[in-house]
């Protein structure tokens, strides 16, 4: 599978500046081509399972950030050097039925720190 057509049916994501990854970015990679840092909030709304992923391919930095009831059960949370990868998943969560707040667990994987 090429490139171009995975970045035309959505699966890579590129992207600069600050984003926030929502239960619609299942499955996607995000490619920073950003040279600042930028900031990636994990919303509440992930359901169990919910795994994506992150390449920053130019010169800044993808920190991730935990929006409220969201917590990073690994604590890394930066990719910091070009052509770092990594991915999330979500390993639980509790709640969110019935207008309630979803409390939501996450770890990170490959090149975070």
């Amino acid at each position: 599978m090429s490139y171009d057509y995975a970045k035309q049916r959505g699966w890579i994501v590129p992207f600069t500046g600050n984003l926030t990854v929502t239960r619609d970015d299942e499955g996607k990679i995000f490619r920073c081509g950003d040279t600042a840092n930028v900031t990636v909030t994990i919303s509440n709304d992930l359901p169990e399972g919910f795994n994506c992923g992150f390449v920053m391919y130019n010169t800044g930095t993808i920190t991730l950030a935990a929006s409220p009831h969201v917590v990073n059960r690994s604590a890394k949370t930066a990719l910091s050097t070009q052509y770092q990868t990594g991915s999330i998943m979500v390993m639980q969560r509790t709640g969110g039925n019935f207008g309630v707040v979803a409390d939501i667990e996450y770890l990170t994987g490959g090149d975070f720190a």
